[in-house]
């Protein structure tokens, strides 16, 4: 009787231990989020409330609505500092880039559109982006998308962590990055995206041989862009996210950016990860207008990088000559030199 009754007791213990199990499954299944169907963004405020908030990401930036405003320079410290290690991965939603670096050698930044004399630090870089060349944005300009885009997100050094600074107001920033297609090959994501097809499974990372700074994967002109306050663009959706978003778009061919849609073969959630265009509702989209320029009377052409701003010279060269001699003849007043 007593083995009985003691058999019984495991078969409920058991009974109940699976029981615990698949409840946790529906519960991390209904927690889940992904770009289509029933976990996709029109159903995501059912599991993540704050997605259904006022001032959510991403918008459309209608530029005939913005407001010009002289932020103070944007300030980059270390964004040329080559890293102790990256790695790649892939969480299932997007492409994940997190480096390390040496203590107090982190990028980071300040000025613009941030808390005043706060400091915002690198977390990591990840991507959106579409099936084809039409769609893949998030932001888009003027009902326009490009089709990828690049968040760098930073954080607030007023807080001690990604997590404590999330919902704080100025606690967190995403620096926005488009892409255009080009003809040529983008060096600076050639080893990127030949990578891609080895984290084509959800939790699957890898760390990058050849190291490169941040920068070299930005945008050449960090001067020109629009800025708003939204939120994540992925649950939890938290708001009060200063989104600096970059005019000039960082090129990339064709074949590269199959690379990221490639990915989509293994995983649908990766299919099109980008969130549709939120209200915009009371908000101010503001357009940056550099100091300097608005002193002398020009147009902002902001060569940040030296690299970069060689090679756009080389294929530009021609237009800035015309525009050096410009500035030069309407200084010294004179018809030919």
């Amino acid at each position: 009787m007593w083995s009985l009754t003691f058999g019984g007791i495991k078969q409920i213990a058991f009974c109940a231990t699976v029981t615990f199990i698949l409840n946790r499954v529906v519960v991390v299944s209904a927690q889940d989020f992904g770009y289509e169907g029933q976990h996709g963004p029109q159903h995501w405020a059912e599991d993540f409330k704050r997605c259904s908030g006022k001032f959510q990401s991403p918008i459309n930036i209608d530029e005939l609505s913005v407001v010009e405003k002289e932020f103070p320079d944007l300030e980059y410290n270390n964004i040329d500092v080559i890293p102790k290690r990256v790695h790649m991965g892939n969480n299932g939603h997007t492409v994940v880039v997190k480096m390390k670096f040496e203590k107090g050698r982190e990028p980071s930044m300040m000025g613009g559109p941030l808390e005043r004399k706060s400091q915002y630090q690198f977390e990591q870089f990840h991507f959106h982006w579409g099936q084809n060349d039409t769609v893949g944005s998030e932001d888009l300009v003027n009902n326009h998308a490009y089709p990828a885009e690049l968040h760098v997100v930073m954080r607030s050094l007023d807080f001690k962590d990604f997590q404590s600074a999330l919902g704080q107001d100025h606690g967190v920033a995403v620096l926005a990055f488009f892409f255009s297609i080009d003809e040529e090959d983008n060096p600076n994501y050639e080893e990127f995206v030949k990578s891609l097809s080895i984290i084509s499974g959800k939790g699957m990372w890898i760390t990058l041989q050849n190291l490169l700074p941040l920068s070299k994967f930005l945008s050449w002109d960090l001067v020109s862009y629009y800025s708003y306050v939204g939120s994540l663009t992925t649950p939890p959706c938290a708001e009060k996210v200063v989104w600096i978003d970059f005019q000039i778009a960082i090129p990339i061919s064709e074949k590269q950016i199959n690379h990221f849609r490639e990915l989509t073969l293994h995983d649908y959630h990766l299919r099109n990860n980008f969130r549709p265009p939120q209200p915009i509702n009371d908000r101010i989209i503001y357009e940056n207008v550099p100091r300097k320029f608005v002193q002398l009377g020009y147009s902002a052409i902001p060569f940040v990088n030296a690299d970069n701003a060689a090679e756009k010279c080389s294929k530009g060269g021609g237009i800035v000559l015309i525009l050096v001699c410009y500035v030069i003849n309407s200084l010294f007043t004179c018809t030919k030199f």
